[in-house]
């Protein structure tokens, strides 16, 4: 140990210093530090101040061990955590898969609530939340833009959202790098010679992927130079008008939010001669399927989740967040049969 560490040790100011000058038990200015509501907010705000004052700073190493005695006693009761969900879209299951095995690792239950039921009634979700339990809450994807302020007493819980979906009340959140993901599959087009890439999508992935998709289109098409198709929005054209927008831009490659848009949509719509000359990526691949993409890593998202709620609550930390976080987890590019699946064999 140097001299400047060893100092630093003699200068700690102990907890017993605090309560101490506090006039109040050890245990009181424990609570306070962690901001428990096992202390009143008026006599937290003192006691924090107070040792702000005398210079005091957590030692690390004691905070990690206490964090990791304290989760040894979480309890094993049903409904530790909960999922508010309104919808059961395939990736949404993938989502709550992975924060169910993680909350279970760390010795969590996580209920899932239907959120239907208690539409317009929050008080009587407040009350079911607290008689479960519950304090720690995960905000799964909406199917349209969601206004959550309303829905319960914030106050009372830690949350964390796994989508932009949610657009209130402001909670941290943990998403897939949607403009990573999109400007990595434009760049590995444009290095298979493609030069002539286009964007097609239903019009809600604009929020869902609060607008990176169509910011990382156009940032790569001004980097590269490459001719900008307009971004194809399928759920506001016909057939007619998709062949004719085919017609008009000639695009070499086409990058669609998802499988489905490609087989309900590109493919019928353009037919079955455009596709096999087609390269075509998916910003969201998935599982069994023969188009190549991104791969969001739901259950991994889930899983960081569940670890940033239950770090909320080993901080005593309730309520909306003064500063919002967001935190991304990079894609895997996955590609199994290329990037022409409707030509076997490309001349």
């Amino acid at each position: 140990m140097n001299a400047s560490s060893s100092e630093s040790d003699k200068r700690r100011v102990s907890l017993r210093a605090i309560a101490s000058a506090a006039r109040v038990s050890l245990m009181t200015v424990s609570y306070a530090l962690r901001n428990s509501p096992q202390v009143s907010a008026d006599e937290r705000s003192r006691i924090q101040a107070l040792a702000e004052k005398m210079g005091y700073r957590p030692d690390p190493l004691l905070t990690h061990l206490m964090q990791h005695l304290r989760s040894q006693r979480v309890l094993k009761s049903a409904g530790n955590l909960g999922v508010l969900q309104t919808r059961t879209a395939p990736f949404v299951k993938h989502l709550v898969h992975g924060a169910t095995a993680r909350a279970t690792r760390l010795g969590y239950t996580l209920d899932h609530i239907d959120l239907r039921t208690y539409q317009g009634h929050p008080q009587a979700l407040t009350r079911m939340l607290l008689a479960r339990g519950i304090s720690g809450l995960l905000l799964a994807p909406t199917p349209d833009p969601a206004n959550y302020e309303q829905l319960l007493d914030w106050s009372k819980f830690t949350a964390v959202a796994m989508t932009y979906s949610v657009v209130t009340p402001h909670v941290h959140r943990v998403v897939t790098h949607h403009f990573d993901n999109a400007v990595r599959t434009f760049a590995l087009l444009a290095e298979r010679g493609c030069k002539r890439v286009a964007l097609a999508m239903a019009r809600d992935m604009e929020f869902r992927a609060n607008h990176s998709y169509s910011g990382a289109y156009l940032r790569t098409a001004f980097a590269t130079g490459n001719h900008v198709s307009p971004i194809l929005f399928l759920d506001e054209v016909s057939r007619r008008d998709l062949r004719s927008w085919f017609d008009q831009h000639s695009p070499d490659a086409i990058v669609a939010a998802n499988a489905r848009q490609v087989h309900e949509s590109l493919l019928p719509g353009l037919g079955a001669r455009a596709c096999a000359n087609l390269a075509f990526a998916t910003l969201d691949h998935e599982r069994g399927e023969r188009i190549a993409g991104i791969d969001q890593r739901f259950e991994i998202i889930g899983s960081h989740a569940v670890d940033a709620v239950v770090a909320q609550i080993h901080r005593s930390e309730k309520g909306l967040p003064e500063n919002p976080t967001i935190a991304m987890v990079e894609g895997h590019w996955v590609e199994e049969n290329g990037l022409y699946p409707f030509q076997k064999t490309r001349a």
